[in-house]
């Protein structure tokens, strides 16, 4: 126990321990409360200011600009239709049919009285126009038929005459070219039937009689008959009889898949050699009983002969009387 000398001494050295040790406590104290900021923490007197971030400029505003929009044109309704003139031709087609309903439908004397007097009205209307189309053709070769076919019978019969004349002396020349193969079977009933015409055209022509079974018809009206080779085949028969046109280098024709009469075979035949070119159309027209075979409209006069101009709205209709001037003239000019 130390003694009352050193009493004071000993208080001033605790009091002066005290004093000394003071500070570090404290800053032990705050370093361990804030040992979670790391060995440099944080002291104002060694805080440096952040430089502040330049920042990029603003793009300036985009300029906005107002657009307007126009409302697209209303469409216009069509303008009304005229209606046709009334009692005229395009009025009665449109308008007889209502009349005739409005009097089915409601029989009063009065609906079938008005139908009736338009029935009348274009009847009579119909035979003002064939009188009109009678005197139209007076003495004009291109629209009056008989130029072509005389009525009365004594020119008729004389014109069928001179036909046939021509086309039997055209059948007596194509038989020295051509000759006839005939497809039959023994069991065909239309070829039993049509034997005694084939006869007859054998009489005139070079017929091969081909048989497809390879037996002839009952009576043996065939007698060089052939079986058939495959000739059948090749051109295509389908149904018996068959007539076929052959020329010497090898060109067959058809006539006829079916029966047929004498006078019909021999046009065929014609016809047949006209489509090949073994005659004329001047040697096929001599055999037709019809005059001036050449006036033909349909040749005469073409779309492009017409003048444009003529035309007076959207459907290109040209006045009558125009058009009638240009056809007449396109005639006259290609009259004999």
């Amino acid at each position: 126990m130390p003694t009352p000398t050193l009493r004071p001494l000993v208080a001033a050295f605790l009091a002066a321990s005290m004093a000394l040790s003071a500070p570090g406590l404290v800053a032990q104290e705050r370093f361990v409360d804030r040992k979670a900021e790391g060995w440099f923490f944080y002291n104002e007197q060694w805080h440096e200011e952040p430089e502040e971030e330049e920042l990029a400029p603003e793009p300036p505003p985009t300029p906005t600009t107002t657009t307007t929009t126009t409302p697209p044109p209303q469409p216009q309704a069509p303008p009304a239709a005229t209606p046709p003139a009334p009692l005229s031709a395009a009025w009665l087609r449109e308008n007889i049919p209502k009349y005739l309903d409005a009097a089915f439908d409601d029989p009063t004397v009065e609906n079938v009285q008005t139908f009736l007097y338009l029935q009348r009205l274009a009847m009579d209307r119909s035979s003002e126009f064939a009188e009109v189309a009678q005197l139209a053709r007076l003495g004009n070769p291109w629209l009056d038929e008989t130029a072509r076919r005389p009525i009365a019978p004594y020119a008729a019969q004389d014109l069928d005459r001179h036909a046939g004349e021509a086309r039997r002396e055209l059948l007596a020349e194509l038989s020295e070219r051509v000759g006839v193969f005939f497809f039959y079977s023994s069991d065909c009933q239309l070829c039993r039937t049509m034997s005694p015409i084939l006869n007859m055209l054998e009489s005139q022509f070079v017929t091969t009689p081909i048989s497809l079974d390879g037996k002839d018809l009952p009576g043996n009206p065939f007698p060089n008959m052939r079986p058939d080779n495959g000739h059948a085949e090749v051109l295509g028969v389908e149904m018996l009889p068959a007539i076929y046109l052959a020329s010497p280098d090898g060109q067959f024709v058809p006539i006829a898949q079916g029966a047929i009469s004498l006078q019909d075979a021999q046009e065929r035949v014609i016809l047949g050699a006209l489509q090949e070119g073994w005659i004329t159309p001047q040697q096929y027209q001599r055999t037709r009983a019809v005059n001036n075979t050449d006036m033909n409209l349909a040749r005469v006069v073409t779309p492009s002969q017409i003048d444009p101009t003529l035309m007076i709205d959207e459907d290109g209709f040209i006045p009558p009387e125009l058009l009638y001037q240009h056809l007449n003239r396109a005639n006259r000019g290609n009259a004999r």
